[in-house]
C-alpha cells in the first residue's frame, strides 16, 4: 500500500527514544519536555511555548487563556478539522462558521460586511444583535499547512477588538514564523503521526506573551501553582510526556531535511501535473509543506481516480467535510458558505510524505495522466 502519510524516522529518532527509556523518565516528569519547549521556541522564533498532549488541547487552553468565556462567540472557518470548533465548544462558547476564499483563507472583506449588519459595539465589545453574545475571538486555520495572511488578520482583529488564536496545527516550516518577538500572537501546533514533525501524539502552544503562556502552562498542569498540591484553577491533565518530547527533539534536528525532501516531492508533482486539464495543483513551494492537494473539477474523473488508485493500492484521502453540514455543529450560526460547499468534494490529498519512493510517485503521476491527458 502506498500510504498518504507515514511518519519519517531516522536512526537518531530511535536512539533518543532508547536513551529516554533508560532514564526511567517516561511520564510527564523529566528534563526533556522543557528542552523540547526551549528548542521549539528558538527554532520557530517564539519567546515561550508549552508542550501538551495534542493540538486539540493546545487550542482548548489557548482559547481559555486569551479570555474566551461562557456564551461568547468565536469566528472560524467551517472548512477545518473538528478540533478547531470543538475547542470553542469545550470553553462553553459558540462557533460562528464562515466561508473560505479560493486560497482557503477567511475572506476578511466579506466578514467585515457581515459584522457591520449583524453586530454592534458596546463597552468596546463586539455584540451579536441576534442573541447579545460577545464576539470574543477569531480562529484562522492554516489549511493544508499553508501560510496565513498574518498581518491582515491582526489588523482585522485589532479593528474589531477580537482576540486571535492561530490554528497552525500542520504549519511546520519555521520560516513562516519570522516575526518580531514583541508581536503578541498566539499559535497552536499539532504533532500527530500524520504531521511533518511528529511526537506520535502531542501539540504545543506558542506565544510571545508571558502572561498568556503562564496561564496555559498552569491549566495544562491540572491547574497547579508552583507547589505540588497548590491549585489556582480547575485545570486539565494535558501535559506532554518525556518520551514524546525526546522524539520531538530528534524530529526538530531532522526538520530541515524533512522539509527539503517534501519540497522536492511537491515540486515534482506540480511540474508533472501542471499541464493536465480539469485538475488543479494547490501548492505554493514558499508557504506550504504538509500535504499535496489536488482540486478535481470533474465528478466522473473523480470516480475514475478512486477506482484506479484502489486497484493500484494507493491510499486516496479526501479532506474535511465542512463542519456546518455535520450534526454536532448544525445548531451553530453560519453564513453564506457557497465556496466551501462547492469545493470540499473536489479536494483530494496525494501521498507526499518524506518516505515516498520515486517509483511510487511515478506510478501515481502515470495514473493521473492516463485519466486527464
Amino acid at each position: 500500500m502506498i500510504n498518504t502519510y507515514i511518519p519519517y524516522f531516522k536512526k537518531n529518532d530511535q536512539n533518543i527514544l532508547i536513551q529516554c527509556l533508560k532514564t526511567n523518565f517516561v511520564s510527564t516528569a523529566g528534563p526533556l519536555v522543557k528542552k523540547f519547549q526551549d528548542n521549539f521556541s528558538k527554532k520557530y522564533n517564539f519567546k515561550y511555548s508549552v508542550a501538551v498532549n495534542s493540538g486539540t488541547s493546545a487550542l482548548h487552553l489557548g482559547l481559555k487563556a486569551i479570555g474566551v468565556n461562557n456564551g461568547d462567540t468565536v469566528i472560524l472557518p467551517s472548512y477545518t478539522f473538528a478540533a478547531t470548533a470543538n475547542a470553542v465548544i469545550y470553553n462553553n462558547a459558540n462557533p460562528w462558521f464562515f466561508d473560505c476564499d479560493e486560497n482557503f483563507n477567511l475572506p476578511i472583506d466579506k466578514i467585515e460586511k457581515i459584522l457591520k449588519s449583524k453586530t454592534y459595539f458596546k463597552n468596546k465589545n463586539l455584540i451579536l444583535r441576534k442573541n447579545k453574545s460577545i464576539v470574543r475571538a477569531i480562529m484562522p486555520v492554516s489549511t493544508f499547512g499553508k501560510k496565513l495572511e498574518f498581518d491582515k488578520l491582526m489588523r482585522f482583529s485589532e479593528k474589531y477588538n477580537l482576540k486571535i488564536l492561530f490554528d497552525t496545527a500542520a504549519c511546520h516550516d519555521p520560516k513562516i514564523f519570522n516575526f518580531k518577538k514583541n508581536i503578541k500572537m498566539n499559535f497552536c501546533f499539532s504533532f500527530n503521526g500524520n504531521k511533518t514533525l511528529t511526537t506520535g501524539a502531542g501539540g504545543i502552544f506558542a506565544s510571545n506573551s508571558k502572561k498568556i503562556t503562564k496561564r496555559v502552562k498552569m491549566l495544562a498542569n491540572v491547574g497547579k501553582r508552583v507547589n505540588k498540591y497548590d491549585y489556582e484553577a480547575v485545570g486539565f491533565n494535558y501535559k506532554m510526556t518525556n518520551v514524546q518530547a525526546s522524539l520531538g527533539l530528534s524530529q526538530l534536528d531532522n526538520l530541515k531535511n524533512i522539509l527539503l525532501i517534501k519540497k522536492k516531492i511537491f515540486q515534482n508533482y506540480k511540474e508533472k501535473l501542471k499541464s493536465l486539464k480539469n485538475i488543479k495543483c494547490f501548492f505554493d513551494p514558499r508557504n506550504q509543506n504538509w500535504v499535496f492537494v489536488l482540486i478535481v473539477n470533474s465528478n466522473k474523473k473523480f470516480k475514475s481516480i478512486q477506482k484506479l488508485f484502489h486497484k493500484a493500492k494507493i491510499q486516496l484521502d479526501f479532506f474535511w467535510k465542512p463542519l456546518h453540514l455535520q450534526n454536532p455543529y448544525k445548531k451553530f450560526m453560519c453564513e453564506n458558505l457557497g465556496f466551501t460547499e462547492f469545493i470540499w468534494k473536489k479536494v483530494i490529498i496525494l501521498p507526499s510524505h518524506p518516505g515516498l519512493k520515486k517509483n511510487d510517485q511515478k506510478k501515481i503521476i502515470k495514473i493521473l495522466k492516463n485519466i486527464y491527458d
